[in-house]
C-alpha cells in the first residue's frame, strides 16, 4: 500500500500510468474481503484493477509461481512495461538467511536487483524500488496486516519472527552486516560473471577453452551453464561429479534425470534433452532433393536397420573387430555410437553416418548390387 500511495501521488511526475495487479490466496477467511476493498479503492481513483484466486495445494514456491505467471498474464494482454513490487530491505535480509540455510550457491546469495527483465517481452522489467527502505520507513496509512504472518509454520515467518530477533540480540547490527554481505558477493560475482562472458548462454562448451580456464572459474562456468535448463535439480555430489568427468579423459555419457542427458566427447560437453537420437530415412532410389550418403549392399538378401546389440562384429580394413571396440578405438562420438546398423542376411554392412565395412567396400566396384541411400531425418 505504501509502494501504491507513493506512485499513485507522483504519477504524474513520474509519467506513469498505474494499474494494480492482486492475489487472493483464499487461505484465509480475511482475503476476500480485503480484495473487495481493494477492488472498491481502485474503482474510486480510476484505476484498472486485476484479481486473480490461487488453486489447488498451498505451497510458498507454487503461490510465487502462480503470482508471476499471472503478473505476466497481465502484463502481456495489457501492454503493461514494468512490474513494480514492494520489496525492503528487510525482505533482502531474510532471502538472504532463508538461502543460506537452505544451502543455496553463492550466485543465490546476491540479493534482489532493483531493476531486472521481467517476462517473454526482453523490453519488460521488474522494479523494485523501496530496497534502500527498511519497513519501520513505510508509511501507509492503510494497510492489511495478515495475521499468519505471526505464526510460525513457514520458514520465512520462523527467520522473521525468530531467528533474526536471536541474532539480533547478540549483534544488534546482524541484519545490517547481512546485508552488507549480500551486496559484497554481488559485487564479486559480477567480477566473475565478467570473467566468463565467453562461456555465457553457450548451448555447447568447448573443451579446449574449458580447460584453458583455471579451475576456480571452471567452477562457475559450469554453475553458470546449469542455469539454463531451470527444471534440472543438481545437487552438489553430482556437481562436483560432472566437473571430475569434465577434467578427465574420454567420453561420457548419462542420464541426469528422466528429461536430460549429459554428453561429453572428445571436443565438448553438453546437456541435451532425452530421446535426441538422430533419425534416418532411407531409401533404394536416391533422394530427388537435398544431399545423402550412401552405403554399399548386395542385390540379393533381407536388408534389416537395426539398433547396436551386444557383441557385434564387424570387418574394416582388414581387422575383425567388435564394435564397440571400433567406437573406442576410433574415439566415434557417443552420440553416434547409436546409429543404426545396416545388415543384409545377419551381416553388418555399415553404421549409418560412421562407417561402411569391408563387406560394403568389396561391392564397390560390382556390377549386381544395390545401393541403400539415407540421410538424417528432416
Amino acid at each position: 500500500m505504501t509502494l501504491f500511495e507513493w506512485l499513485y501521488q507522483a504519477k504524474d511526475r513520474l509519467n506513469v500510468t498505474l494499474s494494480v495487479a492482486h492475489i487472493n490466496h483464499k487461505q484465509r477467511v480475511a482475503s476476500d474481503m480485503e480484495e473487495n476493498l481493494l477492488s472498491k479503492k481502485m474503482a474510486e481513483l480510476g484505476v484498472p484493477f486485476y484479481t486473480a484466486h490461487y488453486q489447488g495445494t498451498f505451497s510458498e514456491e507454487k503461490a510465487r509461481n502462480f503470482r508471476y505467471a499471472f503478473f505476466e498474464e497481465v502484463m502481456t494482454t495489457q501492454h503493461i512495461s514494468a512490474l513494480v513490487t514492494a520489496h525492503h530491505g528487510n525482505d533482502v535480509i531474510e532471502n538472504f538467511l532463508i538461502r543460506q540455510i537452505r544451502g543455496s550457491r553463492l550466485r543465490f546469495l546476491t540479493g534482489m536487483k532493483a531493476v531486472q527483465s521481467f517476462g517473454s517481452d526482453e523490453d519488460s522489467e521488474l522494479i523494485r524500488p523501496l530496497l534502500s527502505f527498511e519497513k519501520s520507513e513505510l508509511t501507509a496509512t492503510t494497510y492489511f496486516e495478515d495475521a499468519s504472518n505471526a505464526e510460525n509454520e513457514y520458514l520465512r515467518n520462523r527467520v522473521r519472527n525468530t531467528y533474526l530477533p536471536a541474532f539480533s540480540k547478540e549483534n544488534p547490527r546482524f541484519p545490517e552486516n547481512l546485508a552488507s554481505l549480500s551486496e559484497e558477493i554481488g559485487l564479486a560475482m559480477t567480477i566473475v560473471s565478467d570473467s566468463i562472458t565467453a562461456f555465457s548462454g553457450a548451448k555447447i562448451i568447448e573443451l579446449i577453452a574449458f580447460n584453458q580456464e583455471t579451475e576456480a572459474l571452471q567452477y562457475f562456468i559450469l554453475q553458470d551453464y546449469l542455469t539454463q535448463f531451470a527444471t534440472l535439480e543438481v545437487a552438489k555430489r553430482q556437481f562436483e561429479e560432472l566437473l571430475h568427468i569434465i577434467r578427465r579423459q574420454g567420453q561420457y555419457l548419462h542420464a541426469m534425470s528422466a528429461e536430460y542427458n549429459f554428453v561429453k566427447d572428445q571436443h565438448c560437453f553438453y546437456i541435451e534433452k532425452r530421446g535426441n537420437a538422430i533419425e534416418f530415412e532411407t531409401s533404394l532410389t536416391p533422394f530427388v532433393f537435398g544431399e545423402f550418403n550412401q552405403i554399399a549392399i548386395p542385390d540379393t538378401g533381407e536388408i534389416i536397420i537395426r539398433k547396436r546389440l551386444a557383441g557385434d562384429r564387424v570387418i574394416i580394413n582388414g581387422m575383425h573387430k567388435k564394435l564397440r571396440r571400433f567406437f573406442i578405438d576410433n574415439k566415434i562420438s557417443l552420440k553416434k555410437r547409436d546409429n543404426p546398423l545396416v545388415t543384409v542376411d545377419n551381416q553388418i554392412y555399415g553404421v549409418l553416418d560412421v562407417v561402411s565395412t569391408d563387406l560394403s567396400k568389396s561391392l564397390k566396384h560390382a556390377k549386381i548390387k544395390r545401393t541403400l541411400y539415407y540421410r538424417e531425418k528432416r
